[in-house]
Parts: C-alpha cells; structure tokens; sequence
C-alpha cells in the first residue's frame, strides 16, 4: 500500500502551499485542497515508512520516504525556513482569534511526528534538521501568546504536540 501512494499527490498541497509548482492531482477526502486537515497523512506516511524501514530493512520504501523529506525541505525554505504544512499559517491566525479553525495543531502533530519517526526510525538527519527549524517556527508562535489565548486554544486543540514535543527534547 505504501508503494501504490503517489508521491507527488502527498506532496501536492505542500508545494502550492509553499508557492512551488506542482502539476500532481490533489488527493481527496481530508487531504482535498478545501480541507483544513489536509496534511496529516504526509506525517502517518512517514510513520509508516520509516518504521517499515526498521521492522524489513525496505531500501526502497526508505528511498521513497527520503525523496518525500528532501521535497518537505524545498517547501520549508520556499516559506521562509520555518514553517511547513500544506495549509498556510492563517489556519493558526483564525485559530488564536477565536474565528475557528479546524485543527491545524493536530495536522501539525503527524507531520511532526512522521519526520522525528523519518529521523529516529530511518537515519535522516535531513528529516530532523527540518523538524527542528519546524519546532523553532512553533515555539516563536505560541511565545507570543498569553494564558488566555492558550486557554481558548486548548478548547479545540490538545494532547499529541506535547508528545512528539517531549519524544524531540529527549533525543536532542
């Protein structure tokens, strides 16, 4: 199954997101363009990946997966160096001004979580490197934020940021 997902599709709103091109047709379901969960599939699919990889030994599946990462990280840099995601930021914006956001910090959790798994599971000092600069764009976001913001928050987004958050301090 993992071999029958289209790479380019995955990496499709990433890249519009990012202003890159992108000829790839978008995937449907959650990850339609129009949705605003689109994205966590690419960090479940690095999941998957990466612990295939340990469990087999898959060259190939781990290929795949490292191709994903290096496109992940010409998005990154395309935003700015920080920020990644196939939506843009404004889904936060809405979400810290109480206008309503789906859950833009879960869909941020799974990518998270995909590239720390890419880079425990895997070897990719790349996937890492990524996630750190990804970890520093979210550390500067919720910085400015006071209690009451992280409260109003907290009603619509919590639990697994803390995890993969925790799981990054420990190994770095």
């Amino acid at each position: 199954y993992l071999y029958r997902l289209d790479s380019d599709r995955l990496l499709h709103m990433f890249r519009v997101t990012a202003g890159l091109p992108s000829s790839a047709q978008p995937l449907g379901g959650w990850e339609a363009p129009n949705m605003e969960i689109r994205g966590h599939t690419m960090g479940h699919y690095l999941s998957a990946c990466a612990m295939l990889y340990a469990s087999t030994g898959d060259e190939e599946i781990k290929a795949k997966a490292d191709a994903i990462v290096a496109e992940l990280e010409k998005c990154q840099q395309a935003l700015g160096g920080k920020y990644l995601s196939a939506y843009p930021e404004t889904l936060f914006d809405r979400l810290e001004s109480g206008q309503g956001a789906w859950v833009p910090w879960y869909s941020m959790h799974k990518i998270f979580a995909g590239l720390l798994d890419m880079y425990v599971h895997a070897g990719n000092e790349k996937a890492l490197e990524i996630l750190i600069n990804l970890t520093d764009w979210a550390k500067g976001r919720i910085d400015k934020l006071s209690d009451e913001d992280m409260a109003r928050i907290l009603r619509v987004e919590f639990g697994g940021m803390n995890e993969v958050l925790y799981n990054l301090y420990e190994i770095t």
